[in-house]
């Protein structure tokens, strides 16, 4: 791998956001809150359509009362005008009662024909008028003749009104029957002396009972006016409550949010990054509060990464930290960097993963295409969908040198980067995009030194040959068979298979130690030197020990399975190996798969003391030590990978 020298920004029309048609609709919580509370003014809980229908509410009470009021006003007229016939039907009354009495006072003189002629004229219009006025209250219809209005009236009596209107045109009809023959036109002097005379001796019960209609009319009317009053009250009082609701709506869900975010806003001016305002509802306040929470977070993130760029994140780091910062900002199940060199005949590759994706994407996975950038674009997303990723976002990076990378982002919801999403991502990966090029340079620099530690160990013991190249890659192999079946699977992972193809041929770094007279001697060792080859594993443990601590002053963790792999792999699954005696499940896995791993090449390979074994051999050697020597998991993995272990032994023969 090339040392890569620059990372391009990333360029959005290279970016391919979703692979379906509806990828665009979907978008995360955050957001889909603050467009959705956007939407319209009466979004279910929004401030906006609160306040709306506090204002509507407001406006239509204040029209009701206005249109009830001046409803109450033309029925006051109305009443005015009942009221007046009443009043008329008094003076009918007290009228008629005293022309009566004065014809009946008159008659023992005898009243001159034409007085008696003028009497009935003036009764006859009398009576046709106090029949027209209680037939309409009968009716309940007033003719504008009657009340001087331009339309009719429409009368309604309450229960008392209607009873004493019952009772005075009881009144009218039982004195009428006595009075109207007098008002005929060809009425015989006696008849109209006769209705006088019915109107004289009844005229004070009609009277009165005229009196109490107009009585029982105005009661009627000040209970209306009384309600009328009533109603106003009521209709100020829920003025005055839908008022004080806007202004404790307004106070909780707009005043107090927004002295919040401005509080927010101070914090992350003074530099607490990160902080947070409380969200309550699901309001356009609300979203503003999500929207600078999610504001804040990513300042957070992005200052996040730029403070540990300084202490040199592997890929594998950057990529966990990319999808630990990024989830709780986008749907984010799978983050991924595909990686090709100009020279590398196996072209793009699966460098570094992270998060849950298919098996045909781990790390170290050929993608089976070379050449130009949008082939394995194109090759990542059909896997991608194979693996039911419904939303992938693929970046293109350029590095320096000519050699090109792709940052993808996946996530198993449709639709979930939408323009404000993919804009996110796309910030992200300019902004780590230095990060990741510093992170390519060290990894290859961490290769090009453990495997010159590896090759330096080797040249003192130059007998090996190919022996590291060939134990390292069965470790591999053999690793991720464990984590395939048998009591291991799930839970090693391919940057635990990566570690250990990366380490395993530091297991022997400790022989720099072992002075040349012992490490070379062609006969056996005598005690003494035994004792002195057999301090390599802890020698090379603490060579590793101490990089490991420079490492760790930086923040970071590198060299920790090649110690394992350095210190224990001469140990014995019954205890009675080296340095420390460990067993069992105490060993460390890696160091147990190194050491089948080792031993095998060394039985399989020719040395100068003695000829290659063959693979029967060595396995039924390495079988009788199972559970003595060897972990009994691991040696059933050896013998369930032995076609690839066969074809990497052909490929790589020491010869």
């Amino acid at each position: 791998m090339h040392l890569p020298a620059r990372l391009a920004a990333p360029d959005p029309s290279n970016a391919e956001v979703g692979v379906a048609p509806a990828a665009a609709a979907g978008m995360p919580v955050g957001e889909a809150v603050a467009q959705t509370r956007a939407s319209g003014p009466f979004v279910p809980g929004s401030v906006r359509g609160a306040l709306v229908f506090a204002l509507a509410a407001l406006l239509a009470l204040a029209i009701g009362i206005a249109l009830f009021t001046r409803h109450n006003l033309i029925y006051r007229v109305h009443d005015y005008a009942i009221l007046n016939l009443a009043g008329q039907m008094r003076e009918l009354s007290h009228g008629m009662g005293l022309d009566a009495r004065q014809i009946v006072r008159n008659d023992a003189v005898q009243v001159a024909p034409a007085e008696l002629a003028r009497y009935r004229e003036k009764l006859a219009l009398q009576v046709e008028q106090y029949d027209r006025i209680v037939q309409s209250f009968v009716t309940r219809e007033l003719s504008p003749d009657l009340t001087g209005l331009d339309d009719p009236v429409s009368c309604s009596w309450d229960r008392p009104s209607l009873s004493q209107l019952e009772a005075t045109a009881a009144a009218w009809r039982a004195v009428r029957v006595g009075v109207v023959p007098g008002t005929l036109p060809d009425a015989a002097p006696e008849a109209i002396v006769a209705a006088a005379q019915t109107l004289a001796r009844d005229d004070g019960r009609l009277l009165e009972s005229s009196r109490a209609l107009s009585i029982a009319f105005k009661h009627m009317m000040q209970r209306k006016l009384d309600f009328v009053i009533r109603a106003q009250a009521v209709g100020v009082a829920l003025s005055a409550l839908f008022g004080w609701g806007v202004y404790v709506l307004v106070r909780r869900h707009v005043l107090r949010p927004l002295a919040s975010a401005e509080g927010l806003a101070r914090r992350v001016i003074a530099g607490d990054l990160g902080s947070q305002v409380p969200v309550a509802g699901g309001h356009e306040i609300a979203a503003i509060g999500i929207a600078l929470n999610r504001l804040s977070r990513r300042m957070e993130l992005l200052f996040a990464l730029a403070e540990r760029s300084a202490g040199g994140l592997t890929t594998g780091e950057l990529l966990d930290t990319l999808h630990a910062g990024l989830a709780d900002q986008v749907p984010l199940d799978f983050v991924a960097v595909a990686f090709a060199e100009d020279d590398d005949p196996r072209g793009w590759l699966m460098l570094r993963t992270t998060g849950s994706g298919p098996a045909d994407l781990a790390d170290g996975t050929l993608l089976g295409v070379q050449g130009a950038v949008q082939h394995a674009r194109a090759e990542l997303e059909a896997r991608g969908r194979r693996a039911g990723f419904g939303s992938m976002l693929t970046l293109e990076l350029r590095i320096g040198g000519g050699d090109a990378a792709l940052l993808m982002f996946a996530a198993r919801e449709p639709g979930a980067y939408p323009e404000a999403s993919a804009a996110l991502l796309r910030n992200v990966a300019s902004h780590v995009q230095g990060q990741l090029e510093r992170t390519l340079s060290t990894e290859a620099l961490v290769v090009a030194a453990v495997e010159g530690l590896a090759k330096l160990a080797e040249s003192r013991d130059p007998e090996t040959g190919d022996h590291l190249l060939r134990m390292s890659q069965y470790s591999a192999l053999i690793a991720a068979e464990l984590g395939r079946t048998g009591p291991h699977a799930g839970r090693i992972d391919v940057r635990f298979v990566e570690d250990l193809r990366r380490f395993a041929p530091m297991h022997d770094i400790g022989k720099v130690g072992v002075p040349d007279a012992i490490l070379l001697k062609p006969g056996r060792l005598t005690d003494a030197e035994r004792a002195d080859m057999c301090r390599h594993p802890t020698i090379g443990a603490e060579v590793l020990r101490r990089c490991e601590a420079q490492m760790q002053q930086r923040g970071r963790s590198l060299f920790r399975i090649g110690i394992e792999i350095a210190e224990a792999h001469h140990e014995r699954w019954d205890g009675t190996g080296y340095p420390n005696g460990t067993a069992a499940e105490a060993i460390p896995l890696s160091a147990r798969i190194v050491a089948v791993a080792d031993v095998f090449d060394a039985l399989t390979s020719r040395r100068p003391y003695k000829e290659a074994w063959s693979v029967e051999r060595a396995l039924a050697t390495i079988d009788a030590d199972s559970g003595s020597h060897f972990d009994p998991d691991v040696v059933a993995a050896l013998h369930r990978t032995l076609p690839e272990v066969l074809e990497i032994h052909a490929r790589h023969k020491h010869v």
